[in-house]
């Protein structure tokens, strides 16, 4: 179960960094009402090699996010930090990428994840 909660906050952690970086990708695009397309693919089934890309990647994101937390704290001045969260934020997407996923893919996965029991269980039941 410790291992659940370790994943659960993986995820938090890069929805929120691979997050940014989406949303600011979609900042240049015209608004567009996105609700109704949204529930329409949280309607679709979850499938096991969905979970599996995803479990892949989560578990290479907390490798990175380790790593480059303890070069953040070290960070001397602002330019270097910045630098650091960019590699990190690179390697993560890569990370992302590797398994199989994009980042929007990775994203939807992690929020269903967290609002869904039944996908937690089964996320559980992979690893």
């Amino acid at each position: 179960m410790s291992h659940l909660k370790k994943l659960v906050a993986a995820v938090s952690f890069v929805t929120l960094g691979l997050g940014a970086s989406v949303a600011m990708a979609q900042n240049t695009a015209p608004a567009q009402p996105t609700a109704a397309p949204v529930q329409q693919q949280d309607q679709a089934p979850v499938s096991d090699t969905e979970l599996r890309q995803f479990v892949s990647a989560s578990v290479e994101i907390s490798k990175v996010r380790e790593d480059y937390t303890q070069r953040l704290n070290n960070a001397k001045d602002q330019p270097i930090a910045q630098q650091l969260q960019q590699e990190a934020q690179d390697k993560m997407i890569s990370a992302v990428e590797t398994a199989g996923l994009d980042a929007d893919s990775y994203n939807q996965l992690a929020e269903r994840i967290q609002a869904s029991p039944e996908l937690q269980e089964r996320l559980q039941t992979l690893q």
